[in-house]
């Protein structure tokens, strides 16, 4: 099979992957793309050999989405928990490394101890493509998912130094630990610098093309998918890691501060979407090739191996050693860290080991499970060794892959047992509170930045934004008085608008067209007071003044022609007004409470009727269309700000990624411009009338 057809294929099984993870809900999404890759193997019947060069697996899979993974990061919470990710990725690997070697020789005293270590150093990286997938579908806390991001954007390259130096102790039968330590902090320190030094020269190289005014969104798109593979490449000729060179550019390019602008914005927009699909096709091609390659592993190593029963026993022994292990480190480092935080803080230590720190340190030693890395770096198992076949390569390799699928699975199906459940209600309240947050950020941003040509457009954006906030902010609990109060002041509204009829202020057609809209206004909020209620107001206001409404059209269209309509509803919603501020002021709190937030609702109303009057005819006669146009202008760069700050939450660590991909998908207002270009002709028409 060509490489080209592979290529097509594997496209192909990621894409039914993403249709199977919505009907096979128990199964993460890394198992079930396993799961297709190894029924194809056994399909196809031969090893399917796309990626034969391991190095060149890790530049055009590995490379990308840990450069992905770093830019996405949590600075904060990465910079606070900095010294326990390093603990992780660095010595607990190492110590992994040297337990494993000495536990699989010591159970298997046929395996030199050279290769043991050899195996323990591929099985010390954690799977970041398979952290991030678990990370959204369990209830993590936040210093969980900094640890565990963090350390899998790290150990990578502390795992594949210590394998070549176990590689190198094997074919050469030396070892020297002076020498190793030399080598490893060659690769890991001048990994880090060569690729922070890398990150800001491609932040200087963007920032001088935006200067110059020749940057475009395909250029900085194309300039961000070269960015990890020219930085890998770069850090392995200079001798250091190419995957810490990476991950450190990430970091750099994170982490330095961003200029915030609407051009950016929208650059910010088209990358993120672009990584996003990225690095699923990339993710999902790996565990399809994981998958792709285990059957044949594990089958060529059982047929080879001299007692196959025991190669099983030894999987569960090596798996035991490492969560064991790792268990064991991340509950000595919680009951570090939380002696420090106490200390901080300066309040009692509590009790030195508690049931919840446990569940928690079983929680994320079971998160953390192996992957593709691993498996890429078991490939590079010399052929030879001596110059005589290495027998023990395919044994080596079975273990691995076995170790693989045991911790995926341990942390597909006992995680979510030991995880904690999540709390709907509390989630819920977070993200009104957050997204109240940000649509204040937009209108304060809206405000700073307008000009004299552009009050009146950043008004009525404004004006949308506070319906969202007040709708969001509602307090369910007040709903009763709110509807009592409500329904006092319609009666009132249509005591004044008979007054208004009789005196001649306002014609007979103009009132009973009020009136209709007065009586649809109380059935809105009675039959929404559980939620939505004044959305459902605004909604029954917008069909009528949207030319939308289908009750009474003839007698709408004359009455709007003349605009006596809305200048009836604005009298109305002064009286209005009127009627609640004296309630405001009422002797029982709760009444005058629910009386101030209605006077606040009404008075967004009042300010949207007198902009349908400006847009019917500005005073100072400014085309109606032309206010539509600079209307429209300003929603957008509202909706990229709302972008822009949501972002910023969630780096913040105030929003997770579920959470952050709700609100993108949510309409900035509850009330939208018209988009379709007949329906802004017909909104146009109406307001010249």
């Amino acid at each position: 099979m060509d490489t080209f057809d592979l290529i097509l294929l594997l496209l192909a099984v990621v894409l039914v992957s993403a249709v199977l993870d919505q009907i096979m809900t128990r199964l993460a999404l890394p198992l079930v793309q396993i799961l297709i890759g190894a029924v194809l193997a056994l399909v196809v019947g031969e090893p399917l050999d796309i990626v034969t060069n391991p190095e060149l697996f890790l530049v055009l899979f590995i490379a990308p989405l840990l450069f992905d993974e770093s830019r996405k990061i949590n600075k904060q919470l990465f910079l606070r928990n900095i010294t326990d990710i390093l603990s992780l990725a660095i010595g607990l690997v190492i110590v992994s490394t040297l337990a494993v070697g000495f536990a699989l020789n010591w159970l298997a005293p046929s395996v030199p101890l050279a290769a043991a270590f050899a195996l323990g150093g591929m099985l010390g990286p954690t799977d970041a493509a398979a952290v991030t997938a678990l990370s959204r579908s369990l209830q993590l806390n936040t210093r969980q998912k900094s640890l565990l991001s963090g350390e899998s954007l790290i150990n990578d390259a502390s795992g594949i130094v210590s394998f070549q130096f176990a590689v190198a102790a094997l074919t050469t039968g030396a070892f020297s630990l002076a020498q190793a330590s030399v080598s490893f902090a060659i690769s890991f320190f001048g990994g880090l610098a060569t690729g922070a030094v890398l990150g800001v020269v491609a932040i200087i190289i963007l920032r001088s093309v935006r200067a110059i005014g020749l940057e475009s969104t395909v250029f900085h798109v194309v300039f961000e998918l070269m960015t990890p593979f020219i930085i890998f490449l770069v850090t392995e000729r200079l001798h250091g890691s190419g995957i810490l060179g990476v991950v450190a550019a990430g970091l750099v390019m994170t982490l330095l501060p961003q200029l915030r602008s609407s051009y950016l914005a929208r650059v910010q927009l088209v990358s993120s979407s672009f990584w996003e699909v990225l690095t699923f096709v990339i993710n999902g091609a790996v565990f399809v090739m994981l998958g792709l390659q285990l059957p044949f592993a594990i089958r060529h190593s059982w047929e080879d191996s001299n007692n196959p029963i025991s190669l099983v026993g030894l999987i569960v022994a090596v798996t035991f050693v490492l969560v064991g292990l790792r268990f064991v480190w991340l509950l000595v480092m919680e009951i570090v860290y939380r002696r420090r935080v106490a200390k901080t803080r300066k309040t009692p230590p509590g009790r030195l080991l508690t049931r919840q720190m446990i569940r928690d340190s079983a929680v994320t030693a079971l998160a953390g499970p192996k992957g593709a890395v691993t498996l890429s770096i078991a490939f590079t198992l010399p052929q030879f060794v001596d110059g005589q076949p290495f027998t023990l390569r395919g044994e080596l390799i079975f273990l691995a892959s076995g170790v693989i699928l045991v911790t995926l699975l341990l942390a597909n199906f006992v995680v979510p047992l030991l995880a904690r459940k999540p709390d709907d209600s509390r989630e819920k309240e977070q993200l009104v509170r957050v997204h109240v947050d940000i649509l204040n950020q937009v209108v304060r941003s809206l405000r700073e930045h307008s000009t004299a040509a552009t009050a009146l457009p950043v008004s009525i954006v404004v004006n949308e934004y506070r319906m969202q906030i007040r709708e969001l902010s509602q307090d369910d609990k007040r709903i009763p008085i709110l509807q009592d109060l409500r329904t006092e002041m319609i009666a009132e509204q249509e005591t004044y608008l008979q007054e208004l009829k009789d005196a001649g202020t306002v014609d007979p057609e103009s009132a009973r067209i009020c009136a209709a809209i007065l009586q649809r206004n109380l059935a809105a909020w009675t039959s929404s007071r559980s939620h939505g209620s004044f959305r459902a107001i605004l909604h029954s206001q917008a069909q009528h003044l949207m030319g939308r409404s289908r009750r009474l059209i003839q007698l709408q269209e004359a009455a709007r022609r003349s605009g006596k309509v809305r200048d009836a509803q604005i009298l109305l919603e002064l009286r209005a007004l009127e009627y609640l501020g004296a309630e405001a002021a009422s002797a029982d709190p709760k009444r005058a409470e629910a009386a101030t937030r209605l006077k606040a609702d009404h008075e967004v109303l009042l300010r949207m009727y007198r902009r349908q009057r400006q847009m019917a005819g500005d005073t100072r006669g400014k085309p109606s269309t032309d206010l539509w146009d600079s209307v429209r202008a300003v929603e957008e760069e509202g909706f990229r700000l709302e972008l822009g700050f949501i972002q910023d939450k969630y780096e913040m660590g105030k929003l997770t990624r579920a959470q952050a991909t709700k609100l993108r998908a949510k309409p900035n207002s509850p009330i939208r411009l018209p988009r379709s270009r007949s329906r802004v002709r017909h909104h146009r028409r109406d307001c010249r009338h």
